[in-house]
């Protein structure tokens, strides 16, 4: 157990080197990102209390301007100006006479006195009589921008330890994350500003989420492509194997019948004059047999470069799809019974017929059937079944042969891919034939699937459209 743990450990080394440090380059980059996140939090907090600091400043100039802007509209005729407190109204009223001097324009009414009287006095009212919400809410807001702050917030304006009608909309006080003192007295504060910002959080995580999504963004596309790369390279590297094996597979596969080819010839130039016509027939007819043979496997061999290449094409005309599974399986009948087995075929009752390359889906049919007697160890059995559904044809060859493990079924499509190694083989070929099957169903809008399990006989099922 632990000699196969090491082992695997030593297998993908470099994958876990590299996977460990991109992931402890991501999370000091969090790191990183969580301190950053913590100065942008305090440098906030800094600019919030700055503003608390200038508001009360910001509020009495606002006020100046407001009331000494209406003073001076009013020195041209009678008027007056009402101030509200708590202890009741106050009303300032003057005419415009007092507006001029009878010793000359010099002695005019001093409007300078007359703001510096009510700033003194006004700094000494609560604000709600001096200034709206609204109001309120623009200078804050304003106050806030020249800091860099682009949040609102919600607020509202404590007096003497009441909250009073100068208060922000929808505000909640279970929520105030800042009391600042803006006024106070020998007996306590005076004035409070209590303030707190809905999307603080999300506004301070959007300044460094940004660099967070690109850092997450370039260590999933480095992994991504390292994983790729690894994949690649095992995918390589195992299709070099299977390359070289199939190399040593159609080899072995050439070399027998060319062997066979070769005694046969001998056999004629040596004792020739010696035969009769039956025996010359004799040999002559292993010379064919063996030079067919020899033709179908580079067939084969041709057919798949053509598909590497994109040059397989097919030639569609009306077939029947229920005589091509006969003459298919008729075709192995004896092979089957000359090795004790057999062989059936059973057709649901109805029209089979679509648009089809006939020669190449007898092809894939016979590949089919080939291979479900050819891995029957013992006496082949194999069901052929044809049946058909509203909107689709389906073919099913069951064999009880050898079966197949989870590796080798998900290999088994795979180009030139065997389940046995090396030179010898139990069953000939060169782990083409059904990879060339799936080319041809998929070709004809079909699609192939494969239940199999050790010792338990496999079964390919081809599923194929109706068409029109």
């Amino acid at each position: 157990m632990l000699n196969q743990f090491i082992g695997k450990l030593r297998k993908h080394a470099l994958t876990a080197v590299l996977t460990a440090a991109v992931l402890g380059a991501l999370l000091l980059q969090l790191n990183l990102l969580s301190g950053e996140l913590e100065l942008q939090k305090q440098q906030f907090d800094s600019d919030v209390n700055a503003t608390a600091t200038t508001i009360n400043e910001r509020v009495r100039l606002f006020v100046k301007r407001k009331s000494t802007g209406a003073l001076k509209r009013s020195t041209t005729s009678d008027s007056t100006v009402t101030i509200n407190t708590p202890m009741g109204t106050t009303t300032l009223r003057w005419s415009a006479s007092q507006g001029a001097s009878p010793y000359g324009s010099g002695f005019g009414v001093d409007t300078t006195m007359i703001s510096g009287f009510l700033d003194d006095f006004q700094s000494s009212l609560p604000w709600e009589t001096l200034i709206t919400s609204s109001e309120m809410d623009s200078l804050l807001q304003s106050e806030l921008r020249i800091r860099g702050i682009r949040t609102a917030p919600k607020w509202a304006i404590v007096e003497n330890g009441y909250l009073n009608s100068l208060i922000s909309d929808a505000f909640a006080t279970g929520k105030v994350s800042y009391n600042f003192v803006l006024a106070e007295s020998f007996f306590g504060p005076t004035r409070q500003l209590l303030m707190y910002f809905p999307s603080g959080k999300f506004y301070l995580a959007s300044r460094v989420y940004l660099n967070l999504f690109v850092t997450l963004f370039f260590s999933t596309v480095i992994l991504f492509a390292f994983f790729s790369v690894q994949r690649q390279g095992r995918k390589q590297k195992r299709l070099a194997v299977v390359k070289s094996d199939f190399i040593s597979n159609m080899s072995h596969e050439f070399k027998t019948p060319l062997a066979t080819i070769s005694l046969a010839v001998d056999a004629l130039l040596r004792n020739g004059d010696k035969m009769n016509a039956a025996q010359m027939q004799q040999y002559l007819g292993i010379i064919k047999s063996e030079n067919k043979r020899m033709n179908a496997q580079m067939e084969s061999v041709l057919q798949m470069s053509m598909m590497d290449k994109e040059e397989l094409t097919l030639t569609l005309a009306p077939m029947d799809i229920e005589a091509c599974l006969r003459e298919a399986v008729n075709h192995f009948k004896l092979s089957a019974e000359q090795r004790q087995g057999w062989i059936d075929l059973s057709c649901e009752v109805g029209d089979y017929e679509m648009e089809g390359d006939l020669i190449q889906f007898k092809s894939a049919l016979t590949n089919l059937i080939d291979n479900a007697i050819k891995y029957s160890l013992d006496a082949p059995q194999v069901s052929v079944k044809l049946a058909q559904s509203v909107d689709e044809f389906r073919i099913m060859v069951k064999d009880r042969g050898i079966g197949m493990d989870e590796d080798t079924k998900r290999q088994v499509f795979d180009r030139f891919y065997r389940a046995t190694k090396g030179n010898i083989h139990d069953v000939k070929g060169h782990g083409l034939g059904l990879s060339f099957v799936k080319e041809i169903i998929e070709k004809h809008g079909g699609s192939i699937q494969v239940d199999s399990a050790p010792n338990a006989g496999t079964t390919f099922t081809v599923v194929l459209p109706k068409t029109a």
